[in-house]
């Protein structure tokens, strides 16, 4: 069995992808004249990457706290993870509340107009940002500090 700290870096990638690929899907959608309300494929799509990316954000976001408390107490210094730590807190709180006001969207077949649809995707776009700053920090923390990284046995 892989160890707890080890878990969050896997499953991380979910939400990153749901999400990125769910503001692509809606800029397409809004070039294309989609609609992103109603029960259409697109429309359904699009909601339920936005229900999977917010799921899997808590998800990683509850695997990133016991990451980081295993960090801790092997002697990673608590300040070198606080950026990340707050982007990510962040970004799992954004996408979840994203995934449910979209759910919300699609359950109650709430009209939207073009306006609203290129909102949808400016909300998208800049959440987008704040997913890839937060990988970002991640990387960081793995790349350049070895934080939680298992060296193979020499």
């Amino acid at each position: 069995m892989l160890p707890i700290e080890q878990l969050h870096p896997i499953v991380v990638h979910f939400p990153i992808v749901f999400f990125l690929t769910l503001a692509a899907l809606d800029i397409f959608a809004l070039i294309r004249n989609a609609a992103l309300d109603g029960r259409g494929a697109i429309a359904n799509l699009s909601a339920g990457l936005a229900v999977l990316a917010g799921l899997a954000a808590v998800v990683a976001y509850s695997l990133g706290d016991e990451a980081l408390e295993v960090a801790v107490a092997s002697g990673v210094p608590e300040a070198s993870l606080e950026t990340h730590e707050l982007l990510g807190t962040t970004s799992a709180i954004m996408l979840a509340v994203w995934g449910l006001a979209r759910a919300y969207i699609w359950w109650r077949q709430l009209p939207l107009g073009k306006a609203r649809a290129g909102g949808i995707v400016l909300v998208e776009l800049a959440i987008s940002l704040l997913v890839i700053l937060t990988a970002y920090y991640g990387g960081q923390l793995v790349y350049e500090l070895g934080v939680n990284v298992t060296l193979p046995a020499s």
